[in-house]
This record gives C-alpha cells, sequence and structure tokens, in this order.
C-alpha cells in the first residue's frame, strides 16, 4: 500500500544524499539555497458526485484480520509469499496497526472513520513527517471514476545532509485516481465482483543545498485492487528514482487467504454470495417507516444534517432516490403511519411536540407538547403507535432528559388524554392490537426488559400486566399480528401475554404481510461483517432459509427491519451509534417471496476405534439426549438453530448413527425423560415454557402443560423431568427461569395427568437434578449448581411434594446422573442408602456413573485427564466399588467439556456434549465387549 511506499522514498532520498549519489557534484547544476522548497499544503479534490461505498466495507481492517499474498515477478512468476496483519485495535477512536512484510516489515497506524482511511504518517515520523501530516489514503466516498485527487506537501527536510550547515528541503505528493469496480478471478472457483482498482503514485524530491548537486527523486507507483468485505486482493508495485534506477522491481501481490472479519478465504474454495440485490442509500436518518399505499419509504433526518436537516425523507425503493420535505420542526426521530397511510406522526425533540403530517404532502395537521417535568425538562416522544383502526388515536411515550421515562400518554384528535400509565417505567416501542382495544409496550433499556399490557379506556391507559421479556437490549421491533405479539425474536400470545415461542439466533422479526412466515435479523456475529436473514415459520418456528445480505455489516450501532414492497426489506442503521454510519440497504430477493426449500440435514458419522473400542461419532446439534431400550434407539431433542429439521426430536440408530427427524413438537425443545414402560416421552419446550407429552413411537402429542408464571421471575422452563417407574402419567419437574443463557431456579412441582399439583417446593430448593424410588413414593432431588450440592428426599404427596430430609453430597458440580436402583441413590460417582441418605461409597476417579438395567455394575465416566486429555468408561462394582475396567473411548478431549453418560444398549454408552452456553460437539456411541 502507499504508505509502505511513502516511508521507503523517505529513506531512500536521505541516504542517496549522505552517500553523495544524488545527481553527483563538481560540475554539476548547483541548486542555491534561495530556490529551496516553500513550505506549502495543497489539496486539489476533483468535482462531481461521489460514489458511497460503505455498505462494501472495501477496506476491512478489524482485530486479528490477516492476508497471505502470492508475489509474482513482472513476468507472472511466483517467486516469494508476503502477508499482512492487524496487530492492535481497532480501538474506540478507529485507530489500527498494521504490519506488511512485502520487501521489509514496516507497520503504519490508520485512522478508520466515515471518511475513508487516514495514514496518520506516510511520511515517518518527525520532519518531514510532521510537515505532511496524515493524508487520506481512502477516501470515502469515493471521487469519480477516472478523476485525479492530488495533495502536495512541501517544505524543510529538517536535517543538513549534504554537509554545507544548510538544512535541505523537499516536495511530496501523492495522487490517486480511481479506475472503477471490476470482477478479478483468482482461480477457477474464486472469482470477486465489485472490486474497487485504484492507482497510487508517490513522488518524493529531495533538493539539497550545496553546490553540485541536484533535485533527486524518488517514484513509487502502486496499483491497488479492495474487495467487498476482504479488503487489499491485489497490489502491482515498483519504485524507481529520477536516474532512471528502479529500486524496487515491479512485483504484483496476488491475494491466496486469510481470516477476514471471522471468516476464513482460501481461493481454493467459492467465496460467499449475496442472495440477492441492494440499494444503499446513504441518508442520516433517526426512524424509517413504510407506506404500503404509495410505495416509499419516509426517513427522520435529524437537524444535525447539513441542509436537509430536520426534513423527512421520502424513499424510492426501486431505485433508492431521495426527496425531502419542507422542514416539519425541531429534531425530527420517532415516527409512525397510519394504517390507512393518511397521516405520518413525527416525534419532535428539539421542542418535545407530535406533529401530524398529512400524507403525501407533509402538510401539518397540528400539533401537541408533551408533559414536562419540573426536573428532568420537556420530554419528547420515545415511541409512538398509531390506532390500527382509527388515525386519529395515538399512543406516545414520553421520555426527557437523564432517560427519565414520563409515562405513555394517549391522544384522540392530537389532545392527550388525562390517564397516563405511570411514570418512570419505560415502553422503548408500542404496539396496538388488531383492534385497537390493547397497547403493548416493550422495555429493551434496562435489565427488566418487560412486555407490559396496557388497556385502551375512554380516557386515557391503564397498565394491567407485565412480564419479563425473552429480548434484550438489542431489540427493535414489536409488532401485532395473527393474535401474537412479536417482541423481537420471541412470540407471546395475546392477550395473555404467555410465551408462544422464539427463533433462535435472531435478534428481531417481523411477520410478512402476504404470508405466515417471520423474517428475522439474525444476530450479529461477533467480529464477522457478514449479515443474513432468517425466514422462519411462524407457526412451527422452524428456520426455513438464511439469506445472506452484506459480506460488510457496520458495526456499532443499532439495526431495524423494515417490510417494504412484496419481496424487499429494508436495514435502517440509524444515526447515533458509536462508530457507525447512518444508511439504508434496501435488500431485494426473490427468496423472500418464494423461500427455497432447506437442504437436506446429514449428519457426519465418523468411526474411529480405541485399543478398547469402537467409536461412532454422531455430529447432531441436540440439547438432551435419552435412550429408549424398548425400541433399541436414542432419542436427543434437537435445537431451533438447526436450519430445516429444528425444534424436532432425532432418532438414533446405535448401530449405525444414522439420525432421522420427527415433525416439528415446539420451540426449542430441551429436557427428555421417558417412561420406564417407553410409552410415553416428556419434553420441555423452552421456548414457550411449555412441557410435552408425546406418545411413543408416533411422537403424536398426547398433552401440553404451560409451566405457571412466578411473580418477580416470570415464565417457567423445565429443567429436569423424572418419571415415576410405576406411573407414566406423573412426573417431577424442576423450573428455572427462562432467561437468555441460564436462569435462576424456579420450583419443583409434581405433575399427575398434566395437571400441576397445588402443593410445590419453593425455587430455594435448588434441584437440578431428579429421581423417584423404585415405588414411586419418594423424589430425590440433588443441586448441582451452586457449592452446597444439597441431596434431598422428597415425599410424594396426593396433592404435591414435600421435602422430608436435606443432607450434603460429596459430588455436585460434575453431575449429569441421578439413578435409584437397589435401595440406594446413585449421584454422580457415589452412592447413598435409601432412604437414611448415608452415604455407601463412591467410585474412585468417576465423575458421573449410572447403573446398568440388568445387574450390579456401575459404568462411569473418569474425570478428565488435565495433562492428556484422556477420557475413560470405568466398570465398578456397585457393592464393592471396586473398578473392574478402563476403556478409553477418547484419546484427547477438550478439557472441561459438559458431558453426560447414557446408558444405550448391550455393550454400548453414548457421550453427550449437549451445553447451555456453548454448540454442542458430536454424541460419541462407544462400543466394546468390556461393557456389561
Amino acid at each position: 500500500m502507499s504508505h509502505k511506499r511513502g516511508r521507503a522514498l523517505a529513506g531512500a532520498v536521505a541516504a542517496c544524499l549522505l552517500l553523495s549519489s544524488c545527481g553527483g557534484s563538481g560540475g554539476g547544476n548547483s541548486t542555491p539555497a534561495v530556490n529551496s522548497f516553500p513550505f506549502a499544503r495543497e489539496d486539489q479534490l476533483p468535482a462531481g458526485t461521489r460514489i458511497d461505498v460503505s455498505a462494501k466495507n472495501l477496506f476491512q481492517m478489524g482485530t486479528g484480520d490477516s492476508w497471505l499474498y502470492t508475489v509474482q515477478d513482472a513476468g507472472g512468476n511466483p517467486i516469494a509469499t508476503t502477508t499482512r496483519r492487524v496487530i492492535s485495535g481497532p480501538d474506540a477512536s478507529g485507530r489500527v496497526s498494521i504490519t506488511d512484510d512485502d520487501g521489509g516489515t514496516t507497520t503504519t497506524t490508520y485512522l478508520v472513520s466515515a471518511d475513508g482511511l487516514l495514514d496518520t504518517s506516510p511520511f515517518g515520523d518527525g520532519t518531514p513527517g510532521s510537515v505532511v501530516g496524515p493524508i487520506l489514503e481512502y477516501a470515502t466516498p469515493l471521487y469519480p471514476v477516472g478523476a485525479e485527487r492530488r495533495h502536495v506537501r512541501s517544505g524543510p527536510w529538517g536535517e543538513d545532509l549534504d554537509g554545507d550547515g544548510i538544512g535541505e528541503s523537499f516536495r511530496f505528493e501523492f495522487t490517486q485516481v480511481f479506475l472503477g469496480f471490476e470482477t478479478a478471478q483468482f482461480s477457477g472457483v474464486f472469482t470477486l465482483k465489485d472490486v474497487a482498482h485504484f492507482r497510487n503514485v508517490i513522488k518524493a524530491t529531495l533538493r539539497p543545498t550545496a553546490p553540485g548537486y541536484t533535485d533527486y527523486s524518488i517514484t513509487a507507483t502502486e496499483e491497488t485492487w479492495f474487495a467487498p468485505g476482504v479488503g487489499l486482493v491485489k497490489a502491482l508495485r515498483s519504485i524507481v528514482d529520477s536516474d532512471g534506477v528502479a529500486l524496487d522491481p515491479p512485483h504484483t501481490l496476488v491475494f491466496k487467504s486469510g481470516n477476514v472479519a471471522g471468516v476464513n478465504w482460501n481461493i481454493t474454495a467459492p467465496p460467499p454470495v449475496l442472495d440477492g440485490s441492494f440499494i444503499d442509500v446513504a441518508v442520516v436518518h433517526n426512524a424509517l417507516v413504510y407506506d404500503s399505499v404509495r410505495n416509499v419509504y419516509y426517513a427522520s433526518v435529524p437537524a444535525s444534517v447539513a441542509i436537509n436537516g430536520n426534513r423527512i425523507a421520502t424513499i424510492e425503493p426501486v431505485t433508492g432516490q431521495v426527496s425531502y420535505s419542507a422542514p416539519v420542526g425541531s429534531g425530527p426521530n420517532a415516527l409512525a403511519i397510519a394504517a390507512d397511510a393518511s397521516v405520518l406522526y413525527a416525534g419532535l425533540d428539539g421542542s418535545g411536540d407530535v406533529a401530524k403530517l398529512a400524507l403525501p404532502g407533509m402538510a401539518e395537521l397540528g400539533r401537541v407538547k408533551l408533559v414536562s417535568d419540573s426536573f428532568a425538562g420537556q420530554s419528547h416522544a420515545q415511541a409512538i403507535a398509531v390506532s390500527p383502526v382509527d388515525a386519529t388515536v395515538v399512543a406516545v411515550q414520553m421520555i426527557a432528559s437523564f432517560g427519565i421515562h414520563e409515562g405513555v400518554a394517549l391522544l384522540r384528535d392530537m389532545v392527550m388524554q388525562p390517564k397516563r400509565t405511570q411514570e418512570y417505567s419505560g415502553n422503548n416501542l408500542l404496539v396496538f392490537d388488531s383492534v385497537g382495544t390493547m397497547l403493548y409496550g416493550l422495555n429493551n433499556e434496562t435489565t427488566e426488559f418487560g412486555l407490559r399490557r396496557i388497556q385502551v379506556v375512554a380516557d386515557g391507559l391503564a397498565e394491567d400486566l407485565v412480564v419479563p421479556a425473552q429480548t434484550d437490549s438489542g431489540t427493535r421491533a414489536l409488532s401485532f399480528a395473527g393474535g401474537r405479539v412479536i417482541a423481537g425474536r420471541a412470540l407471546y400470545n395475546a392477550p395473555a401475554v404467555t410465551p408462544a415461542g422464539s427463533i433462535s439466533g435472531a435478534s428481531d422479526c417481523v411477520l410478512q404481510r402476504s404470508s405466515a412466515l417471520l423474517v428475522c435479523l439474525r444476530v450479529s456475529d461477533f467480529g464477522n461483517g457478514q449479515a443474513r436473514l432468517l425466514i422462519a415459520d411462524s407457526g412451527t418456528f422452524v428456520i426455513g432459509a438464511s439469506l445472506l445480505y452484506t459480506l460488510g455489516e457496520p458495526s456499532g450501532g443499532p439495526r431495524r427491519l423494515v417490510e417494504g414492497p412484496t419481496g424487499q426489506i429494508a436495514i435502517s442503521y440509524a444515526a447515533g451509534g458509536i462508530g457507525s454510519v447512518s444508511k439504508i440497504r434496501l435488500f431485494s430477493s426473490a427468496q423472500l417471496l418464494t423461500p427455497p426449500a432447506p437442504p437436506a440435514v446429514v449428519w457426519p458419522v465418523t468411526s474411529s476405534s480405541t485399543a478398547d473400542g469402537q467409536v461412532l461419532e454422531v455430529g447432531l446439534a441436540h440439547n438432551e439426549l435419552v435412550y429408549d431400550s424398548l425400541r433399541n434407539k436414542y432419542y436427543a431433542s434437537v435445537p431451533g438453530s438447526v436450519m430445516g429439521v429444528g425444534n424436532s426430536i432425532a432418532s438414533i440408530d446405535p448401530a449405525t448413527g444414522q439420525v432421522t427427524h420427527s415433525a416439528p413438537i415446539g420451540s426449542e425443545p430441551g429436557i427428555l425423560a421417558i417412561s420406564a414402560d417407553g410409552s410415553v416421552l416428556y419434553v420441555g419446550v423452552n421456548g414457550s415454557g411449555e412441557v410435552l407429552k408425546l406418545a411413543l413411537p408416533s411422537m403424536t402429542e398426547q398433552g401440553r402443560l404451560r409451566l405457571p408464571f412466578v411473580p418477580f421471575s416470570g415464565p417457567q422452563v423445565a429443567k429436569t423431568i423424572a418419571v415415576s417407574p410405576v406411573d407414566p402419567a406423573v412426573v417431577a419437574i424442576a423450573m428455572r427461569t427462562n432467561f437468555p443463557g441460564y436462569g435462576p431456579q424456579g420450583p419443583v412441582a409434581l405433575v399427575r395427568n398434566m395437571v400441576v399439583q397445588p402443593q410445590t417446593l419453593p425455587p430455594s430448593s435448588e434441584d437440578s437434578l431428579l429421581a423417584f424410588d423404585a415405588a414411586g413414593t419418594t423424589v430425590y432431588g440433588l443441586n448441582t449448581d451452586s457449592s452446597a450440592f444439597d441431596l434431598r428426599r422428597i415425599q410424594v404427596l396426593a396433592d404435591g411434594l414435600f421435602v422430608q430430609q436435606t443432607v450434603t453430597a460429596v459430588e455436585g458440580f460434575l453431575v449429569r446422573n441421578l439413578g435409584f436402583a437397589n435401595n440406594r441413590l446413585i449421584a454422580g460417582p457415589a452412592l447413598y442408602d435409601a432412604p437414611a441418605l448415608t452415604l455407601a461409597g463412591r467410585i474412585a476417579g468417576a465423575a458421573d456413573c449410572v447403573l446398568q438395567r440388568s445387574g450390579d455394575k456401575l459404568l462411569c465416566i473418569s474425570v478428565q485427564n488435565f495433562s492428556t486429555g484422556q477420557s475413560r468408561i470405568l466398570v465398578a462394582d456397585s457393592s464393592t466399588f471396586a473398578i473392574g475396567a478402563s476403556l478409553l473411548y477418547h484419546p484427547s478431549e477438550m478439557y472441561g467439556a459438559r458431558r453426560k453418560l447414557v446408558l444405550g444398549p448391550s455393550g454400548q454408552v453414548a457421550v453427550s456434549y449437549a451445553s447451555r452456553f456453548e454448540p454442542s460437539q458430536p454424541i460419541r456411541l462407544f462400543s466394546s465387549s468390556q461393557l456389561p
């Protein structure tokens, strides 16, 4: 890149004069000191419309990015390889340091901003570097194709290089021409489009002062090619001096591979391709809405925008052309459009008003000032919603200085009604139901994340319910469709506001106007510029497609999804995000109209062996694993993130590892429990906070239980389920709050025929694992989530559960199994005599144990070996606790992996690596003749 040429020139011209090799001496043309280059700074910027490339991410330089190039000589022959890599940053100010080892390693610090790529010191440090100062090596938006941008700097060199006691002077010239966008092919399978081609020339001239010396110049020429989302993919470089001597012969750097923005790129594999077309509209804006009657978008333009600030921008979806209204008031921000598109409401932050504007002309029809707080001052509209049945009825969330919420007000014909919701409880997003009698509000600013139900009454609003929502601070969408509230990625049944399900891996979802499909923004990948839209079924919550809409997602700012005309989605990047560029991407794709059938899911099955047995590794993403001894198959719950077959129950053949899937059963199936007679499978469905009872082997639903709502905690999900050995209609369920990740403990309940019995154990019981005794009259519970490791004996009553005894278990944290056999409780590696819960013994070196179905042998998974990573299955006697065999099933397992041992058919055990915190690893089916 040109910064490297600049540093090379500075060093070369200085060395030249010190070696007395610049222009000769003795009879040459002298250059008196009076002709020294004057101090000058000149910038020649071409005219014409500049080209916005903010969405292309041409100059990708993120943390950890690296590039490998093949170096070719002038004849195109490969002669070496060279690397570039980011070694620090970007920091909060946009500074990032990058090394380049072409012809010797140099390190350059850039300042990356919306204005482009600023080389902070293109001529090195000190004078003359201080005279040159920073140069925009690549200015954005780009200047017109073919136009020349030129920067000239001149002045004192800062040293006496020729020894005559007078300091030399210099002239530095940087010119750049953007040559246009090209298609570049790097291999038979690797072709990049929209590659930006530049020609850069740096000329540095040193003017000596001693007689006999003449000007000496060095010119570096570099042509560069930058690809969207990748960065520099090709560079043609050369350096020649004023005597025609090649100081750096012409050579070319050609991209070979790299890790850029979290993506591994290699010219041996095809690059990622967008799943549609796009137009990027460079409108700095606060909010965006769509007018389906006139097929245009409206955006509020903040006051800070020169010329067009304080206006409403109208955007044409096909061309991206923008027009502007007359000024509408000070600081337009929140927008809401009436269902009949007759009016647009705009919150004016600068004055604290809400303006009612006629469409399409934007003439003002009315204005109302919001409340003022004696402490926080004038409030303004944070969110606005219009009744779907009456365009004159509007709800406004008010917020003042310091983020103090002033409640939600109802406007009727631009008159604020007297009854408002309480102050200091924020609803950052608002939406009416389909008949306008109920309003829903979502708080996305605090850890409460409350979803509120608010009644619309004759004289205003009355809040009557708040529940914790499955959302976070990144949520920007709240809508109502099909009798459900869609809050971010989660759907709620209205008006009860009970969870219906959620879309795995999504941040915000909207329901398409013309179908039952949800379009969702996928959660941003950390450090990955790629961004996708998920297409999901609103009934089954199964993801059917994932559409790549950009290779270069702006970082630091919020995104909001706005459905436009059929087949188009707008992604709004509002003003104000740290380090972000406000714009609107209009993404169009035929796949939004007719999503492609998801690819057939084939889970990889690989076989291997150890000295002690054979292993089938099944690469199945799963949340829980159980074994059906009646039908000789494993069942696994498949998370909703798996495209096409998520939210199902997978059946695994123990002999071959082959997988089949049930139909979708609900949103985010988690914990599983199978009855002793193999008649039913219980499934905890985390997305809706329910437990399903499925008939085996058909997987047809026999019952559905919604778990209770716990005050101050919210909806519960099943943490563990145990089925009575004598009655498959009786189960014990330990619950937890359905927070992202892993929520606080919930109650423990007994369920008979899918009805929760009234006497439950409080959340403080903290039972992570449950197991019935042989008669079904006692339940044992073990806490594995805290240092207490409490072990409880719980009596089964006619109307619920009652704790009879609590002792401290010797093991807890690594335990994944709790079982009962031969009048003993098996809690991981420890056995307890029942019912007294006295310690009978433990299996040395074991982390978790299960008892074989017939016999007295324990099968245990060993504590992981920190130094070797070896993992073993121990075969031990349940009476003497003696270990009879130690069988190697994995030679080098990742230390700290979450593992659960599942007893399979005779001679086989399964090891499940399901985790709530990390993507699951494969299921390992270990078979050995030494296993009972």
